[in-house]
């Protein structure tokens, strides 16, 4: 595996980006590390960004700030079309949005940083999750 990237998901992004109680740890296993995820990644920060600004966790304000903090971060995002079949394949054991993290670090040869238990549950040792249990 190679250590020097990974693949993150929007579970630990969020944990860093709001932060929550997680965020030390999210940071110290990406710190260093070349940060790649699926294209999707943003419309499902946008989408939890959204859920916690409705339960009044986030105000409008800093939903704005995290989108710019966003625009900037350095994730390097993949296109979804090479993912699909890949992603398809682990449709027994996850969400598809989640398969795309799977699909994308079997391709790459990279571990998962997550925070979702359900993602964490469903790889493999093909999928080299690294599961951040904070």
């Amino acid at each position: 595996m190679n250590l020097e990237a990974v693949v993150v998901d929007a579970s630990a992004l969020v944990d860093l980006m709001v932060p929550t109680d997680r965020a030390d740890v999210v940071a110290k296993t990406i710190e260093g590390r070349a940060l790649h995820a699926p294209a999707h990644v943003d419309a499902e920060l946008l989408s939890a960004f959204g859920r916690l600004q409705r339960a009044d966790v986030l105000s409008e304000q800093d939903v704005t700030e995290l989108l710019d903090i966003l625009e900037s971060m350095p994730v390097v995002r993949h296109g979804l079309p090479d993912l699909l079949e890949l992603a398809w394949g682990h449709r027994h054991d996850t969400r598809l949005t989640d398969a795309l993290y799977l699909a994308l670090a079997e391709r790459l040869g990279l571990g998962v940083v997550t925070t979702d238990a359900r993602l964490t549950r469903a790889g493999s040792a093909s999928s080299l999750i690294l599961p951040l249990n904070a």
